[in-house]
């Protein structure tokens, strides 16, 4: 197939499509799911993590207040990394994508692994998957060259409802913007969050790590499909559109 011809399949950067972002915030989910359930702590949303820093704070657990602010700085040092090796990878004029979802799934299959076969801390692997939170979300957050949370899904909410709103108050003042289109891709988003958590404690429940090998299961269809993709990959840098 021409290079053209693979082009054409999709306007925005493969990292943007509706596709990819569906995927992303399922894998997120799953992540979720296993980390909320055998620590108590959530993989992705450092909001919710630093709530239980102050509910441990207030009880006196000063054991359980170091684990959650410990899975808060690895997230960050996820995001600081990613952020490190993208500018890096800018300055050489190629491509990240598909070498961050490799590193992704691999890590992930080898902690899926690990669970179901060792005895190693849930902790230890709770802190390994806040690290790949981190790394994900500050690769991949745009679609269709809107900012979006594919790990951190309140500002989705807040995003879709205002796009609801602004499309419903045109006879207010219309901008001249589509506003429906991207909130139905939020609300995508949003569902595909949710799925992720619900199928990662069910799934979970037949077999220990399932939710953690299935998201790396996603992430590798993923990176096959940006691996054999012959246009662009990466999510752009350009401002987001309305």
């Amino acid at each position: 197939m021409s290079s053209t011809a693979r082009t054409a399949t999709h306007q925005y950067p493969l990292l943007e499509t509706a596709g990819a972002a569906v995927a992303l915030a399922l894998t997120s989910g799953l992540l979720n799911a296993w980390t909320f359930a055998q620590v108590g702590t959530f993989a992705t949303v450092q909001s919710g993590n630093l709530l239980s820093i102050g509910y441990f704070l207030a009880e006196g657990d000063h054991a359980k207040v170091l684990l959650a602010a410990t899975s808060v700085i690895v997230f960050a040092f996820g995001a600081f990394v990613c952020s490190i090796y993208v500018l890096w990878r800018a300055r050489e004029s190629r491509p990240y994508s598909a070498e961050v979802l490799v590193f992704e799934l691999t890590v992930i299959a080898i902690l899926a692994l690990l669970t179901a076969t060792t005895g190693i801390s849930g902790w230890i692997v709770a802190w390994a998957v806040s690290f790949i939170a981190g790394v994900q979300g500050n690769a991949f957050h745009r679609e269709t060259g809107m900012l979006y949370g594919n790990i951190a899904v309140t500002s989705v909410v807040q995003m879709a409802a205002s796009l609801v709103g602004r499309a419903l108050g045109r006879r207010i003042s219309d901008d001249g913007q589509p506003h429906m289109r991207p909130a139905g891709a939020y609300l995508v988003v949003l569902i595909a969050f949710l799925v992720g958590g619900g199928l990662g404690f069910a799934i979970d429940q037949l077999w220990e790590g399932a939710s953690l090998a299935a998201a790396a299961v996603l992430l590798l269809v993923l990176f096959l499909f940006a691996a054999a993709d012959r246009g662009s990959v990466d999510p752009s840098q350009n401002n987001p559109t309305p």
